[in-house]
């Protein structure tokens, strides 16, 4: 494992902004929100890295992006989110334990 993902400061769909604030998904890198694919893949990647070395923060990191994405939440909303971003973080530990991973069937 990479010491280089430890927490969200070190990913790169995250900034900072002028007050220190930590953005998810700055609208001033075109290179994630302009190609989803890529973004996905560091996505899944860097989360995998870090979950591995802090769990809380790989939580916190899928909670605040996926929150981050829409722009416009309730509370409802913020739950949901909250009940993925645990339910991740548990496949995370499964997959690093040798869990197969899941692969949905083809819905054609």
């Amino acid at each position: 494992m990479s010491a280089a993902i430890q927490s969200r400061d070190d990913l790169s769909f995250t900034a900072r902004d002028v007050e220190g604030r930590l953005i998810n998904w700055p609208r001033n890198n075109p290179g994630v929100p302009a190609d989803w694919e890529k973004g996905i893949a560091c996505f899944d990647d860097e989360i995998t890295e870090m979950a591995a070395h802090d769990e809380t923060e790989a939580f916190n990191a899928i909670r605040f992006a996926i929150v981050g994405m829409g722009g416009w939440y309730t509370n409802l909303e913020i739950g949901f989110i909250d009940r993925v971003a645990r339910a991740a973080v548990i496949g995370l530990r499964a997959l690093r334990d040798g869990a197969e991973p899941f692969v949905p069937a083809d819905t054609d």
